[in-house]
């Protein structure tokens, strides 16, 4: 499977990578709004499990932000979270009546029933 690497100026970094399809969306997203700088993935408590990934529109750059980026794709993380979001992969899933993104990390494991929420292993 292809993968779409994503870097930072910082080399103790990991940084991000796009399955093809992730890739695709992502870059149909930002096609379609000039606007945004970019994409921000954040974390914040949630759900059964304890913590779910965030997905937002980015248009205000700032110093609390680490940027990645390459094939024409930014993609933020809050500096405060790198520890946990810094060699993120990330994936598009499309099945018959749903599609979402899925987000692959060593430090989230024992996923709930529904697939979105996680605990975070220290």
């Amino acid at each position: 499977m292809k993968k779409y690497f994503l870097q930072t100026k910082s080399k103790n970094l990991k940084g991000i990578f796009l399955t093809k399809k992730a890739y695709i969306k992502i870059s149909e997203i930002l096609k379609k709004n000039k606007k945004i700088l970019g994409i921000m993935i954040d974390i914040k408590k949630s759900g059964c499990a304890g913590f779910k990934y965030i997905l937002k529109k980015y248009t205000k750059k700032t110093d609390k932000e680490i940027l990645y980026s390459n094939y024409e794709i930014s993609i933020f993380l809050p500096v405060s979270k790198i520890h946990l979001l810094d060699g993120i992969i990330i994936d598009f899933i499309i099945k018959k009546f749903q599609q979402n993104f899925s987000f692959y990390h060593e430090s989230s494991k024992n996923k709930c029933g529904c697939g979105i929420s996680f605990q975070i292993q220290k």
